[in-house]
């Protein structure tokens, strides 16, 4: 192994994400998070006598954390100037505040997610901090967060097509039988995606059925459905529900995706 590629690296220090929680330093971030990432970064590189080697595609990595933190802090900083989340949302007075600022920041840094992804995660983090949200509220807001987590840009991308088409889904059956089909379904939903892959739904709708987003296919073949919207449970009702409403948010506040 060259001198260029090697990779040593220390278990991951939290410490600079915990102190976010300082009203300071979450300022700083907010005013100018890629410069804030960058100094961490190198700071990282002058402890090499500590044992921080890193490679340059890690660098282009850290680049790329970069601007994630840089988009993700505008937008917090936009939210909050609306008066849609507090500008102390991460004081322990507020219900999970703290808790999933550290977990979207620790998600950022360590899987760099995809746009799909980040977008349900900041849509879940929304609805837990948003003002004026009840305890009850928030904890509903929390677990749906824990849900999210767990969902690849897939499994969201079906969520959400099912979410939109709920509606259109039973009247555009071209036959009655088609409307309890989960082969219908499947194709139809392949099709409005743009994928038309049947296999890739058969793949992206395992884990939303088994955490009860989507409602359970039965028949010993599996082979039925219910067409109530698309298929949709309550509680995947309010998941996408969480995500539409913030995308409104965003995009009232001049920043549309």
């Amino acid at each position: 192994m060259t001198k260029d590629s090697a990779l040593i690296m220390k278990p991951r220090d939290y410490s600079d994400i915990i102190k976010l929680q300082d009203p300071g330093i979450l300022e700083d971030f907010f005013n100018e998070p890629l410069p804030y990432f960058v100094a961490t970064v190198s700071g990282a590189l002058a402890a090499g006598k500590s044992g921080w080697i890193l490679s340059s595609g890690r660098l282009v990595q850290a680049m790329l954390k970069g601007r994630l933190f840089e988009q993700w802090s505008k937008e917090v900083k936009k939210l909050q100037e609306a008066g849609h989340i507090p500008e102390d949302f991460a004081d322990k007075k507020y219900k999970y505040g703290f808790q999933t600022w550290v977990e979207l920041m620790t998600i950022i840094d360590e899987e760099s997610p995809d746009a799909d992804r980040l977008g349900a995660l900041k849509a879940m983090f929304f609805a837990v901090n948003k003002i004026g949200a009840t305890d009850g509220e928030r904890i509903r807001a929390y677990q749906l967060w824990q849900i999210a987590k767990q969902l690849n840009s897939g499994e969201l991308m079906l969520l959400r097509t099912a979410y939109l088409k709920r509606s259109q889904y039973a009247s555009e059956a071209t036959h009655p039988s088609y409307v309890n089909s989960y082969s219908h379904w499947a194709s139809y939903m392949a099709k409005e995606i743009g994928h038309n892959s049947r296999g890739l739904i058969d793949l992206h709708e395992k884990k939303p059925t088994e955490i009860g987003l989507l409602t359970a296919r039965y028949l010993d073949d599996g082979s039925a459905i219910s067409d109530q919207n698309a298929r949709l449970s309550e509680l995947g009702l309010a998941f996408c529900a969480n995500i539409e409403n913030y995308e409104i948010e965003m995009r009232g506040i001049g920043n549309s995706k």
